[in-house]
């Protein structure tokens, strides 16, 4: 979008960059690896039709899609083959007035938006927007300029007004939304009031269009090079090379099982090249464009009776699509897929190049489920999918089970029934088995006061249930303290602790889910040799413990004891209910491992954890000592390692007693100007400051240091019982 950059020094420099790449490139064969980087599909497919504006905008639309990688784009290449990778929304202008044959002299050829103003100023064909005070509406096949910073003078990108929708362009842009060709129709930013549009260039169309050729078509070749051969086979005697970006005038086409052959001169010569390795640029032959081979996307397609579906295809100019069972399925002359029976069916699209085909499989309706189970009393809802039709439901036992014209289903006694929807000529079928006792769910019912809770992780209560109240239990979940079950009360599906309620009867999916024991808390972390007691909740008849005896004992009542630092799982058997309680256990801990101190400063360090008496030692007693209760008191400088110990676990804290000392021993300080000095490494006792001469330096209470008049002297800060100096120099003040 931003201007492209126009210094003769810099196309130079580019041109020897390409001349330097494309220089060494060649081809042995029609099977070459392309020497353009940049994306080459998208070809213009438009027929002109004479009338520009018409014509510039199809050519565009046979772009939206086209999108520049790293190595640029077809647009820069086209204009200048050293613009490939440059700023290309102008340039794709250029190109799709170049393709729908506007005389440069309607729409003149131009790289960057300045220049494209410029031009229209010059021919008297430019209007303001309305944001710029303009009154002209915009017409189709106008080229609208824009400018990121609102300002009329800096344009920054351009595009091709393909209309109007209500107030906003419709207007297709190269270089736009992820570097790509993008149509837009109601971007807010390109309203016709928005100071993003700052104006239009209204080319004169009147002006008559190139005719396009009608006997031939023009292709760019887009590798290193391009072999022309006597006739179409690669076997055939080489008649000339075709350079990089050659464009070949192509007068026949023969679409082959190894590639699409065309008949072409270039120059003086004639012959068969590959056109799988070339771009279509316009014209056609006798009236048809003879594209590449056609494809058709996916290439297998599932489609239910009655529903339609379209396929996706590229190079389909004057195909046919055809179906090989239209009892199947049809197809239009679209692509456009309407499915009528279940079956296979195989859609073709011929071209002058060849085919393409899609397997297309049509089935029939579905029903929701083949097999079904309720509890006498229950419902239970069928419903058919894939269909536009209104199925029509029965039950072959009506005193089993009934069936309303919505698919519902009312068990009436133990039996089986079958279900019968049928959608015309189709019958869909479920097997339905009526119990005595519910399959699906379970019924509850409540001990005493209880509450619906949101969700069976937060357990966020909704709203209370009263004792007694029955409950139909859709699912369980086991959490590591409670059991619950999801249930709908009053209108609202939430979870309840089941381990509140009583169990009636019923099953889910064939499996009774009674609450179990579970652990008041699943894990723990204690420290070496201290108690912990495992707590089981709705326990069994019997409840036993095992430990690995290495980490941690347990005893028959749940009691723990951490025997050494680690993890371990403890084994817990209540009834028939398995559980694991985690256990991780810590070593004492002491309150620091490192300290700091002036000498002369204390501080008393705590064991946290452990059971029994603490062993306190210092390293050297002459840096620091520590009493029988942890108290640490600092007698000189360096350092000494402090070790407690308990439980036979020995904890050190390294001790360092140190001086005050200034942050800076110099410093320069100008006339009137004034810095700051620190006493780092203080026990924070107060300093005095001094100055040993206060006509050159003076310093207040709080160490910051103004210059006074030019010269050197020293500031001493006293602390602790340490003078600490630092030297001063007075520069002159700044001018």
């Amino acid at each position: 979008m931003s201007k492209i950059i126009r210094q003769t020094t810099t196309y130079i420099l580019i041109a020897v960059l390409v001349f330097s790449v494309f220089a060494g490139l060649t081809v042995s064969s029609e099977q070459t690896v392309s020497a353009a980087s940049y994306p080459t599909g998208y070809p213009n497919t438009y027929k002109n039709t004479g009338i520009g504006a018409t014509d510039i905008i199809g050519v565009a639309r046979t772009q939206i899609g086209y999108q520049e990688n790293s190595g640029g784009t077809k647009y820069g290449y086209w204009y200048n083959s050293y613009f490939v990778n440059q700023p290309w929304c102008a340039m794709f202008v250029s190109w799709c007035a170049n393709q729908a044959k506007i005389p440069q002299s309607v729409i003149s050829k131009f790289a960057a938006c300045s220049v494209g103003i410029s031009w229209f100023k010059s021919q008297k064909r430019w209007y303001d927007s309305k944001y710029f005070g303009g009154t002209y509406t915009p017409q189709k096949g106008d080229i609208v300029f824009y400018s990121d910073s609102g300002i009329q003078s800096d344009p920054s990108h351009v595009g091709i007004v393909a209309g109007l929708n209500g107030n906003y362009l419709d207007v297709i842009e190269g270089n736009a939304t992820n570097s790509s060709v993008c149509e837009y129709t109601t971007s807010s930013s390109r309203s016709l009031s928005s100071s993003y549009v700052i104006g239009y260039g209204h080319p004169n169309y009147s002006v008559d269009a190139v005719n396009e050729p009608n006997t031939y078509e023009v292709w760019q070749v887009s590798v290193g090079t391009l072999n022309m051969r006597k006739s179409a086979s690669t076997s055939a005697s080489l008649v000339s090379k075709v350079p990089f970006g050659g464009e070949i005038n192509v007068t026949k086409v023969k679409a082959k099982t190894d590639y699409v052959w065309g008949y072409a001169s270039y120059g003086s010569k004639k012959g068969w090249v590959a056109l799988d390795y070339c771009d279509y640029i316009y014209g056609n032959i006798n009236g048809v464009y003879y594209q590449l081979r056609p494809s058709l996307t996916p290439e297998k397609k599932t489609v239910y009776v009655d529903y339609t579906a379209t396929l996706t295809s590229t190079n389909s100019l004057g195909g046919k699509y055809t179906s090989s069972d239209e009892t199947k399925a049809k197809v239009s002359s679209k692509g456009k897929i309407s499915a009528l029976k279940a079956g296979k069916t195989t859609v073709t699209l011929t071209t002058a190049t060849g085919t393409a085909t899609c397997i297309v499989t049509v089935k029939n309706p579905t029903i929701s489920n083949s097999t079904a189970t309720a509890c006498i009393g229950d419902s239970y809802t069928l419903s058919v999918n894939h269909t536009k039709l209104t199925p029509t439901w029965s039950s072959s036992d009506k005193t089993i089970a009934k069936v309303s014209s919505k698919g519902k289903v009312t068990a009436l006694k133990e039996g089986e029934v079958t279900i019968t929807a049928k959608v015309g000529d189709v019958s869909l079928k479920c097997a339905f088995v009526v119990t005595k006792y519910p399959t699906t769910y379970e019924n509850f019912k409540t001990s005493k006061d209880t509450y619906l809770k949101n969700s069976c992780t937060e357990l966020k209560s909704l709203s209370k249930i009263p004792k007694g109240t029955a409950l139909k239990v859709k699912s369980v979940y086991y959490s590591s303290t409670w059991s619950l079950g999801e249930i709908t009360y009053n209108g609202k599906t939430g979870w309840v602790i089941l381990n509140k309620c009583k169990y009636l009867n019923g099953s889910i999916n064939g499996k009774v889910y009674l609450v179990r024991p579970y652990l008041a808390e699943a894990a723990t972390t204690m420290y070496l040799q201290n108690v912990y007691y495992i707590k089981v909740k709705d326990a069994g008849d019997t409840t036993t413990f095992t430990a690995d005896g290495k980490i941690a004992r347990v005893t028959a009542a749940g009691k723990l004891r951490g025997i050494k630092a680690g993890s371990t799982t403890i084994n817990v058997k209540s009834g028939s209910t398995k559980l694991k309680f985690k256990l991780t256990v810590m070593n004492p801990k002491l309150s620091a491992k490192k300290a700091t101190f002036m000498k002369g400063g204390k501080k008393k360090l705590t064991v946290t954890g452990g059971k029994g008496k603490i062993t306190w030692t210092s390293s050297d007693n002459k840096v620091a000592e520590v009493s029988s209760s942890g108290e640490i008191v600092a007698k000189g400088y360096g350092t000494a390692i402090i070790t407690a110990v308990r439980n036979k676990v020995p904890m050190t804290c390294k001790v360092t007693v140190y001086d005050p000392i200034l942050d800076s021993t110099y410093k320069v300080v100008r006339v009137k100007q004034t810095k700051a000095l620190k006493v780092l490494q203080s026990s924070g006792a107060a300093v005095t400051w001094k100055s040993e001469n206060t006509k050159i330096a003076k310093v207040n209470s709080k160490g910051e240091v103004t210059g006074v008049a030019v010269g050197r002297t020293k500031v001493t800060a006293t602390v602790d019982g340490v003078t600490l100096k630092c030297d001063i120099r007075i520069a002159k003040a700044a001018s």
